[in-house]
């Protein structure tokens, strides 16, 4: 029997939506063994973001260096605290992810561009955690390292018509940038916006420079690695929740598991505070949110996400016309039926590092197909 999935009124959400949106925390591997060495090489082009609109120049980042990290104590080392590296007040999940993980993920994702339609454009897009890029360099030797994991995934794929979109150089160019956050395993929603201009390189699509959009700020938030009955974990720094609005005709639907029960819905939930704020973008984590905006590019896309690409979804559905948001932990559909049934030819695929290092996710991903 299909779950079902009922919405929350908006004072219940808003007080649940954290924990929704913070699964990934329970399912990261813990002792996985350190990987040995993956193959490095990348065919991937780094983006810069549209903020400011720079001169080409100024926009190639092949042309920029990568900035340091600002380290106040470069003599301190840090603590380990619940499987947690933490280091001036900002709390890093360890990442451990080794090769055959990689191959793991690799392989599914190759499995369901095998069972997709040939004519479906299918995007991959991967995400680096926190460790991986603003963790300060000398103490790189405590994790894995993540863009030599993502190649791997990148260069593993046994199919064809898979079109990588590795995030991790386009991050680093960005990584003195208030990226991810001190209290919390997610990425902001600046980091998400660099993701989407990768995206829409990619996609060969305009991406909406940040400036023609506004930006809102949610102060105050602790999220899912703080705690305060922790002595280390009680006092990290404090964090804000950063998202950007536009004045679009977006109207926005949420169905339960199986695609049916449709209720009018909002793709942003600016009425989320404190703990809960990172459920500003779309509410937490749901089985599936369909946008249609009658001021975007008349095109239709489905992402199928983790929580990673909560803040990622609202940048797409500025820029689409109809976007099909699938959660793959929750979602229970044939994904090529529904693909089929909606006329979507375009998929994006969102998972950060830490997820795709995991059984759960490969195993919910081959269930969509």
């Amino acid at each position: 029997m299909k779950r079902k999935f009922t919405p929350l009124i908006a004072a219940v959400l808003a007080s649940a939506i954290c924990f929704a949106g913070c699964g990934e925390n329970a399912k990261t591997p813990s002792d996985t063994e350190n990987s040995t060495e993956i193959s490095n090489n990348s065919n991937e082009t780094p983006q810069t973001s549209a903020e400011d609109e720079p001169s080409e120049d100024e926009n190639s980042q092949e042309n920029n260096s990568i900035p340091d990290v600002d380290d106040p104590t470069p003599d301190a080392e840090p603590e380990f605290i619940n499987g947690l590296l933490v280091y001036n007040g900002v709390a890093y999940e360890q990442f451990f992810g080794n090769p055959d993980m990689a191959k793991d993920y690799s392989d599914v994702i190759s499995t369901i561009r095998n069972k997709l339609d040939l004519n479906i454009k299918m995007y991959n897009v991967l995400i680096p955690t926190h460790c991986g890029i603003t963790l300060p360099d000398k103490f790189k030797s405590y994790v894995e390292p993540q863009d030599v994991y993502l190649n791997a995934i990148t260069n593993s794929y046994s199919a064809d018509g898979i079109h990588p979109i590795n995030t991790f150089d386009t991050l680093m160019h960005h990584r003195d940038e208030y990226i991810y956050f001190n209290t919390d395993h997610h990425w902001t929603g600046r980091a998400a916006y660099y993701a989407y201009t990768d995206f829409c390189k990619a996609a060969g699509i305009d991406a909406i420079p940040m400036d023609k959009m506004t930006s809102k700020k949610i102060e105050g938030y602790q999220g899912s690695l703080s705690d305060s009955d922790v002595p280390g974990l009680d006092n990290l720094k404090d964090d804000y929740v950063e998202y950007f609005t536009t004045d679009m005709n977006i109207e926005t639907t949420l169905y339960d598991d199986d695609g049916t029960n449709p209720q009018d819905y909002s793709l942003l939930h600016e009425y989320a505070e404190g703990r809960n704020a990172y459920g500003v973008f779309l509410g937490g984590d749901c089985p599936i949110i369909v946008t249609k905006n009658s001021d975007g590019n008349g095109k239709k896309i489905a992402v199928v996400k983790e929580s990673y690409g909560n803040a990622f979804c609202p940048f797409i559905a500025y820029t689409y016309g109809e976007v099909h948001m699938i959660d793959s932990r929750y979602a229970e559909i044939n994904l090529p039926d529904y693909l089929a049934e909606n006329d979507i030819n375009e998929v994006i695929f969102i998972n950060n590092a830490m997820a795709t290092a995991t059984w759960q996710r490969c195993e919910e991903l081959e269930n969509l197909v």
